[in-house]
């Protein structure tokens, strides 16, 4: 992914996994040395034959930074290499993106750290389809310090197309893509900080529901997950019926200053 700028691919090549150790469901922080852009992100990850349909999760937006650099705070769902129709568009990422500060997004924004805005995004920075390449934006929308924000990754199977739709007091926004049925596989939790952009505390995802196209009750109860920057925690997650797999919290740690 990279929510930021593009001439920087900061993330969208899976990284380096610190994978749990066996027999564990890892509830718990397992860091791994930070990635040059300075970000945490938790990866949860289901089998390539499986596809996730739909992610829907929440968080509230934390007070305003300083003003400095840019930060992305984000969910969003990827593609792993192996899964259906991962090429031609190859690695890229659905995303809504609360963002302090200027982005790639090409919509119009508010003016730079007045606030706090948010939009349905998809960034894939190795395609060289003009439909798919670099980043691409449903309206922003600007949002209030400790407001809850609601956000819905949803395909459509019956027309392959996959919607955000982002909620909260200010509003509502949504941005659409059609992904040609390629498979994601992945869920994404992530702080990204860019231009020593800084965030004191953890951001803290909500009442997740990941829901997958075929009953996998252990792709839920005992995924591969796997950590960036100061990694996280996340709740063991449950399920009734094997595609709709939840998790009550997932944590994401501030990535380290290395000042």
């Amino acid at each position: 992914m990279a929510a930021g700028f593009v001439a920087v691919p900061s993330s969208v090549a899976e990284p380096p996994t610190a994978p749990a150790p066996p027999g564990t469901m890892a509830p718990r922080t397992q860091p791994i040395p930070l990635q040059p852009d300075q970000q945490s992100r938790i990866y949860f990850k289901i089998p390539s034959a499986n596809e996730m349909v739909r992610m829907q999760t929440h968080f509230v937006v934390p007070a305003k930074p300083s003003r400095v650099g840019t930060m992305f705070l984000w969910p969003g769902l990827e593609p792993r290499e192996g899964g259906r129709n991962y090429y031609p568009i190859g690695l890229g990422v659905l995303q809504p993106v609360l963002t302090w500060g200027d982005a790639c997004a090409p919509v119009q924004q508010p003016p730079t750290y007045s606030t706090w805005w948010i939009s349905g995004q998809y960034v894939n920075v190795y395609s060289k389809d003009p439909r798919y390449a670099d980043c691409h934006s449903g309206r922003a929308m600007s949002v209030k310090v400790g407001e809850a924000l609601d956000m819905d990754i949803a395909l459509d199977q019956a027309t392959g197309v996959w919607t955000q739709t982002i909620t909260g007091q200010s509003g509502t926004v949504r941005y659409s893509i059609n992904l040609r049925a390629q498979a994601q596989n992945m869920a994404l939790f992530a702080i990204e900080p860019w231009d020593n952009a800084r965030i004191p505390n953890r951001l803290v995802f909500t009442d997740t529901t990941i829901t997958f196209r075929d009953a996998a009750q252990q792709a839920c109860l005992t995924p591969e997950l796997t950590y960036t920057g100061t990694g996280g925690t996340l709740t063991p997650p449950t399920t009734s019926d094997g595609r709709r797999c939840h998790i009550d919290t997932v944590t994401v740690n501030p990535p380290r200053s290395t000042d």
